[in-house]
């Protein structure tokens, strides 16, 4: 009898574990996860991908540091890669960082993959974080409506509306976001944005 192929290898494994944990938040484990990823990881791509794995679980895990250095290792590499692009860039916006280059580096993601409803909002969140507004509400508008499941589009929309005196659109905005939240901190933020009373 032959035998069935297994339908996933042990990079894409790994990955899948350490993704896993992640969104655990169990960050000393999705490293472990990551690293072994790229230990089975053939060829530069797959490679890549299991740094850019690392650098999630990295940042989750709190070591900010490290998570920084696998990003830039990575566009050191290949300087035209749009997810580290983004994802550094993201990363020192969070962190209020370099602000410039957060966002001169998510605006080469942009240019890359200009549709991208990722980095549409991480480059409203660099021009949010330079208090341009309405630049910021023009290519959220635009990310909203590429990705209308996104919580943290709509968060970052209501953000940026409240800045500008238009409450009415920002608890719409927020309340559009909690609807569509799934983590707890997200919605305990998101209600308290909103003024609901969240349980003990």
């Amino acid at each position: 009898m032959t035998a069935i192929p297994a339908i996933y290898d042990d990079f894409t494994n790994y990955l899948f574990i350490s993704n896993l944990y992640s969104q655990a938040n169990r960050g000393k484990e999705a490293i472990e996860s990551a690293n072994q990823a790229f230990s089975a990881a053939k060829g530069e791509e797959r490679r890549q991908i299991a740094k850019l794995t690392l650098a999630t679980a990295q940042q989750m895990s709190g070591d900010y540091a490290a998570a920084e250095e696998t990003l830039r290792q990575i566009l050191r590499q290949t300087p035209d890669n749009p997810i580290a692009l983004n994802n550094l860039g993201y990363f020192l916006i969070e962190r209020d960082k370099n602000i410039n280059e957060a966002f001169e580096l998510i605006q080469k993601a942009v240019k890359i993959d200009p549709t991208n409803p990722s980095y549409l909002d991480s480059f409203v969140w660099a021009y949010f974080k330079l208090e341009k507004y309405p630049e910021a509400e023009k290519y959220l508008k635009e990310a909203a409506g590429i990705d209308t499941a996104s919580s943290t589009i709509n968060e970052h929309l209501g953000d940026v509306y409240q800045t500008q005196g238009k409450t009415e659109l920002a608890r719409n905005a927020w309340q559009k976001a909690l609807n569509l939240a799934s983590d707890i901190q997200d919605v305990n933020r998101l209600k308290a944005k909103l003024g609901i009373k969240t349980g003990k």
